[in-house]
């Protein structure tokens, strides 16, 4: 009996280190960095696309405005 208590708890050790080295590590430094660098990257797209949706915004506005103003 107490063989088999010894045989679970090895192959349980595994199994614990490995969720636990998944789910409640602390960030490296290296992720850290990674985690800011994406979310920079992130603002970054999110303001262009921004910018190239004001500039078609204003060139739809335009084409619009000449379709619409008598000449």
């Amino acid at each position: 009996m107490l063989f088999k208590i010894i045989a679970f708890i090895a192959a349980a050790v595994p199994i614990v280190l490995f969720v636990r080295s998944m789910f409640f590590r602390r960030p490296s430094q290296f992720s850290q960095r990674l985690k800011d660098f994406q979310k920079q990257l992130d603002v970054a797209v999110w303001l262009f696309i921004a910018v190239v949706g004001c500039f078609v915004a204003v060139a739809l506005i335009k084409l619009f405005w000449a379709w619409w103003s008598p000449t």
